[in-house]
């Protein structure tokens, strides 16, 4: 069946982008109308609700092009519905960091993506297992998972929302900042890091609203670039980000850049682990990468 014959489910994070993805339905709807494509579109209602959308829909539609309506974090819920079946995985990009499409082509509006992506011809990319979940962009382990962590807890707080509670995660993290001892088995090599500072597992080029920990990532060469740095304190930290975040950092003293297809983690206290936006905790984490698992929509 023809990629323009197949069945368009947006499935829509209402509480992503500061809850601009509801006013883009009328235009889906609108778009989809024009064009005479067959099409759902789904509201979720709470964490997961994506994942559990995208799994009862690919029982009934085996050609089926399904659509995250929100950030990265909706991507990955999706994700997990999506591997190891037919579906193509596409996003419309309207959370605060939407970081894997950037690997594909300059962010833009999601409006100006839309009518470009209903007709994309899908390509393979590939993806990553860590222990029981999928990621397709990046994973990462200590200093900015913490900082997930902390901005997380702040927004909990009156007061504390977006870019505030950003950069209180980020001195609340540097006040708590403790240096992970940590163990590498990139493809059965292995490395010990008795002091780390993070650590990013990349597959995808971009995270955390741009930055850059493995600036030749590409997410269909069947490789996973890991970018391990040494453990410093504050003061370096503070000069290091901004280089970290443009992505010139991999010349400097304590940052190892590394390619593998699959790598264990071993820690011997649980760390903060941010795999695209999620956070868990692991001591120990095993990713294995497989190589063009999906078709994403990826825009022309």
């Amino acid at each position: 069946m023809k990629g323009h014959k197949r069945m368009h489910l947006f499935i829509v994070n209402p509480v992503a982008g500061k809850g601009r993805t509801l006013g883009i339905i009328p235009e889906i709807e609108s778009l989809m109308k024009k064009h005479a494509l067959p099409w759902r579109v789904e509201i979720t209602n709470a964490p997961g609700h994506a994942a559990e959308i995208a799994r009862e829909y690919i029982k009934d539609n085996r050609n089926l092009r399904i659509f995250a309506v929100g950030g990265d974090g909706t991507l990955n819920e999706v994700l997990q519905s999506t591997v190891g079946t037919d579906a193509c995985l596409g996003i419309v990009p309207a959370g605060t960091g939407n970081d894997f499409i950037k690997s594909f082509c300059p962010m833009k509006e999601p409006l100006e993506l839309l009518p470009f992506m209903i007709h994309a011809i899908p390509v393979p990319v590939d993806v990553c297992k860590m222990n029981d979940r999928y990621f397709v962009n990046i994973a990462s382990a200590g200093f900015d998972a913490d900082v997930v962590a902390s901005t997380q807890h702040l927004k909990h707080l009156p007061f504390m929302k977006g870019k505030i509670a950003y950069i209180g995660g980020i001195l609340l993290s540097l006040i708590r900042k403790k240096n992970i001892q940590a163990t590498f088995f990139l493809d059965g090599e292995e490395i010990h890091m008795p002091s780390l500072l993070l650590s990013a597992f990349a597959n995808g080029r971009y995270y955390g609203g741009g930055m850059m920990p493995a600036p030749q990532a590409c997410p269909d060469d069947g490789f996973l670039d890991v970018c391990m740095i040494e453990g410093m304190n504050r003061l370096k930290i503070l000069a290091f980000f901004p280089r970290f975040i443009q992505g010139t950092h991999t010349s400097m003293n304590g940052v190892s850049i590394r390619r593998c297809q699959s790598l264990r983690m071993e820690s011997p206290h649980p760390v903060h682990v941010n795999a695209d936006g999620e956070l868990f905790q692991y001591k120990s984490l095993e990713i294995n990468l497989i190589h063009k698992g999906q078709q994403f929509i990826k825009p022309l």
